[in-house]
């Protein structure tokens, strides 16, 4: 069954005359009949009612029941067409931990999202932006979901090893001191100025672990501490607590809520940032992969990006 015999059997139908079907179709009356023909051949059936030499025509009982039919096969024939010509829709899956989905790159993504607006609303029938779908996991899971291909790109403060995932350093930033902006601490500190009973402790890095139990290895059970920035920026309403952050949670948290920003005299292990793929990544995520890691280079480079990890 062929496009050009629906279409001709829908024609006949709404002009019900093989002449005016013909000159609408911009074919001859002798091509008609023979599309017809061969529509009802294919169906084992006949479809119109029409005498020796008569143009005018009428529907059979199978030709009412077919006409629906052929409506909805022309228009997803239609839509076979839209479909083949247009770009691929580019899905991306991307999971971070929580502090650099929320402070580092939000806004890469928030650009990233009015794009693909921007470009449906110029083409309908063009998808030319990322269909993005952003998640935040603890650096662990992260991997296990790139290993296992369920996502395509993660970031962390992590480099762990595994056989299919690859860590590539983005950029490294230290760590500063965030305090009540009424808080007693100097604009420069020592570890010995900080006490641990007031901490809120906020890091899952191995290094600074290691950094933070030198230097108060004697009050390693004095501190709290929290798993995320949200509650991190609930706890610092009282005026002693303080906490030791890469300086990105610090610029978003002085942009927000009243906060003094210290130095350490003693500088903790700084923290890096990595870009985690696939070795073998999914062949239809290539061009969004592609797209994506073009977009975060041009973001790098902006100055907002720059000043917020310097």
């Amino acid at each position: 069954m062929k496009t050009e015999q629906i279409e001709t059997f829908l024609m006949i139908t709404e002009t019900k005359n093989l002449s005016l079907a013909s000159k609408n179709l911009f074919i001859s009356q002798s091509a008609v009949s023979h599309r017809l023909r061969a529509l009802e051949e294919h169906l084992d059936c006949e479809l119109f009612i029409r005498g020796r030499g008569e143009k005018l025509v009428t529907l059979t009982q199978k030709g009412e029941e077919f006409v629906e039919i052929a409506m909805r096969w022309k228009a997803l024939w239609r839509e076979t067409k839209i479909w083949a010509l247009q770009e691929s829709k580019m899905n991306l899956s991307v999971a971070s931990i929580d502090s650099l989905n929320t402070c580092v790159f939000s806004n890469l993504y928030k650009e990233l999202i009015n794009n693909n607006n921007t470009d449906n609303k110029k083409a309908s029938e063009s998808r030319n932006g990322i269909t993005l779908n952003v998640s935040s996991h603890w650096s662990k899971t992260i991997y296990d979901l790139i290993e296992n291909n369920d996502i395509d790109i993660g970031f962390t403060l992590n480099s762990l090893k595994y056989p299919n995932a690859i860590s590539k350093p983005l950029f490294k930033s230290r760590g500063v001191v965030i305090s009540s902006i009424s808080s007693k601490y100097a604009r420069l500190v020592h570890p010995h100025d900080l006490d641990t009973a007031d901490e809120i402790l906020f890091s899952s890095v191995s290094e600074y672990h290691i950094w933070h139990n030198f230097w108060w290895e004697k009050n390693q059970n004095e501190y709290s501490s929290v798993d995320t920035v949200s509650l991190l920026f609930t706890v610092f309403d009282f005026e002693e607590k303080w906490a030791i952050v890469p300086v990105w949670i610090a610029r978003v948290f002085e942009r927000i809520h009243p906060v003094k920003i210290s130095e350490l005299s003693v500088l903790a292990p700084e923290y890096t940032c990595y870009q985690v793929t696939n070795r073998y990544p999914k062949s239809s995520r290539l061009k969004a992969i592609e797209r994506f890691t073009t977009a975060l280079e041009d973001y790098m480079k902006t100055d907002a990006f720059i000043n917020s990890v310097q």
